[in-house]
């Protein structure tokens, strides 16, 4: 991959004259752009660069066959988006039909805000979220639709349908069979039996979309979610390079809406544990992608951003962004800037190579014919040394970071 090429990207949705981002991009043959397609895609970026150039009229910078692909991709994308789209309206319908106290997440929500169209974005399934008392009624609805309970993890239930065989990934951007929804539970069960609830769905706002009106959350509410989401991943393997431009043009489309950020400013003195995660992902996003303007009351918050997580964000925030996937374990060194005590090696260890087999990556069919069967095996295979070349190569690169970051922290605490 080369990386000069993958940089000139993300350097067109900065502000720059044209024919400036036009010499940048020009100066890389196919061959570099054939090197970085899988950045692209990984990152979901594709689409988006490729709307870029076409703003700013600069396609002829770019090779042809390139060129084309992107076309395509986008071509692709729309129309699984108008797909996911049809989906999206239809589960809508069915949960204000059963009465259903719930909110939609991320996904379509995010247009016009974190992204101008909806096909733009890479997305991949549908998030809800929904009061734990609607939670069984939630499932049966999802059950009537094919959806199968695939995992649970805290207040997070994960559902696929036609899942048993992964998708292609030359395939991409096309529709797909294969479907998901995540669930996401509002309330959680204190001692006592007693439910506690976020209060997220109270402040919920409805949002049109060619006259159908479905519920969303509010915009301060949005923002937040954004950022711990952001934050995150930034404290794990991967961290998709359009989730930070999409935080970034949140900031920016909401950048004189003086209301929203007096609330955030409320929002974080009466939860002061999420200033690092706001700070950190806009501290992140204005450094990768340039935010035209930051209001006063995020820029303060930036300015709290604890100096070894800002020293982080300099030193190591492009390499995530250009990361190929499934990432790097430079997160471990975020993880410990975070903590308030020395990391124990045991820890780390474990982090840097798991004795354990990655989550499977099929769903099991019933009914399989014997050859499925060896398809979903060949499948989990690969993704299992797939996932331990990951753990041996990115755990070198720990190993010989780790002792630059302590001398910077230790040169930085003085």
């Amino acid at each position: 991959m080369d990386h000069q090429l993958a940089g000139a990207v993300i350097a067109t949705f900065r502000q720059a004259p044209p024919e400036v981002q036009y010499d940048r991009l020009a100066s890389f043959d196919h061959r570099a752009w054939a090197g970085i397609y899988r950045w692209l895609d990984a990152s979901g970026l594709a689409i988006y660069f490729f709307d870029r150039v076409s703003t700013l009229g600069i396609e002829a910078a770019l090779p042809e066959q390139a060129l084309r692909r992107l076309q395509k991709n986008a071509a692709d994308n729309r129309e699984r988006a108008a797909d996911m789209l049809q989906e999206f309206i239809e589960i809508n319908l069915e949960f204000q039909a059963a009465g259903l106290s719930y909110a939609n997440l991320k996904g379509f929500t995010l247009v016009p805000g974190a992204c101008s169209d909806s096909s733009l974005r890479s997305q991949f399934d549908l998030d809800f979220l929904v009061a734990r008392e609607d939670i069984a009624r939630c499932e049966e609805l999802l059950a009537r639709r094919g959806f199968g309970l695939t995992g649970v993890c805290q207040n997070v239930r994960e559902f696929k349908a036609n899942g048993g065989q992964l998708p292609s990934v030359q395939n991409l951007y096309k529709p797909k069979p294969q479907r998901a929804v995540e669930v996401h539970v509002d309330g959680f069960l204190e001692e006592g039996g007693n439910s506690s609830r976020s209060g997220k769905l109270s402040r919920c706002r409805l949002q049109s979309w060619n006259g159908f009106e479905f519920p969303v959350l509010s915009d301060c509410d949005k923002f937040i979610a954004l950022a711990h989401h952001l934050f995150k991943h930034l404290n794990s393997e991967w961290t998709r390079a359009s989730w930070i431009l999409e935080f970034a043009n949140f900031i920016d489309f909401h950048r004189d809406n003086d209301l929203l950020w007096l609330k955030v400013k409320g929002y974080l003195s009466a939860h002061p544990e999420s200033k690092t995660a706001v700070g950190v992902a806009a501290l992140l996003a204005d450094e990768s992608f340039g935010i035209s303007h930051i209001p006063e009351p995020l820029a303060g918050v930036i300015l709290e951003v604890p100096q070894s997580c800002r020293l982080w964000v300099e030193r190591y925030g492009n390499s995530v962004l250009l990361a190929a996937f499934p990432g790097t374990k430079l997160y471990l060194l975020l993880q410990a800037a975070l903590s308030s005590k020395e990391t124990q090696l045991p820890d780390i260890r474990k982090k840097l190579l798991p004795m354990r087999r990655p989550s499977k990556i099929t769903v099991r069919v019933a009914d399989a014919t014997f050859v499925f069967r060896l398809k979903q095996m060949r499948a989990e295979l690969n993704h299992l040394f797939f996932r331990l070349k990951f753990h041996v190569t990115q755990g070198l690169s720990y190993m010989i970071e780790a002792p630059r970051w302590k001398k910077n922290i230790a040169s930085l605490r003085g």
